[in-house]
């Protein structure tokens, strides 16, 4: 008979505290069978919210993390975590403070220690993780491709200004890629670029 390892209602006799109940948590990323990450977002200034379990979901462990510069203050949120290979992995924090920032994080040991890489990158936004070396991160206004796992990053604004109706993108390297949009009536249009973001060519309206 299965039954689930890790319990954190406070309610059940065999609950565990190792992940908190409270906060938000966006999404779960596996390494493999025994190794995974939790992340989100707890409203209080300067608390990363990312936790680890190598025993395959019994217990966690809270991960430290370098904050950016103000990020003492800041309501910090996890949103993504790219495993490129056993070893590299990336991870975007969200910052909102008082201004609203994307730090990069990177890891070459598993996610067992992490590395905060040297450029905030202003606004919101999402990433697209290609490599151990290469990713691309659309900000709401222009895009970012770094070659060299988020040491530099080349800035490439759209000729499309897509706006509010982002509602995603899928890069294949740093030059191809898509982004689909959605209007306010829910229609949806495919735009295609080879360029790394620079010029975009709707191919479904």
């Amino acid at each position: 008979m299965n039954r689930a390892k890790f319990i954190n209602d406070p309610n059940h006799p065999r609950a565990s505290d190792s992940l908190p109940l409270g906060g938000l948590k966006f999404g779960i990323t596996p390494l493999n069978m025994q190794t995974a990450w939790i992340f989100g977002v707890v409203y209080a200034p300067g608390t990363p919210y990312i936790y680890r379990t190598d025993d395959g979901g019994a217990s966690w462990a809270q991960i430290s993390l370098p904050l950016p510069p103000g990020g003492e203050n800041a309501e910090l949120a996890m949103e993504q975590l790219g495993i490129m290979s056993p070893d590299n992995t990336f991870l975007i924090m969200h910052v909102t403070g008082e201004a609203f920032d994307l730090a990069v994080f990177t890891s070459t040991d598993a996610g067992k220690t992490w590395s905060l890489t040297p450029t905030l990158i202003p606004g919101s936004g999402s990433a697209d993780f290609l490599s151990a070396e290469e990713m691309v991160v659309y900000n709401g206004n222009q895009f970012y491709v770094t070659r060299d796992a988020a040491r530099t990053w080349s800035i490439i604004p759209p000729d499309v200004l897509f706006g509010e109706s982002f509602a995603g993108m899928d890069f294949v390297n740093t030059s191809t890629g898509w982004v689909v949009t959605q209007d306010p009536a829910n229609h949806r249009s495919l735009y295609r670029t080879s360029d790394g973001g620079a010029t975009w060519i709707p191919v479904i309206p």
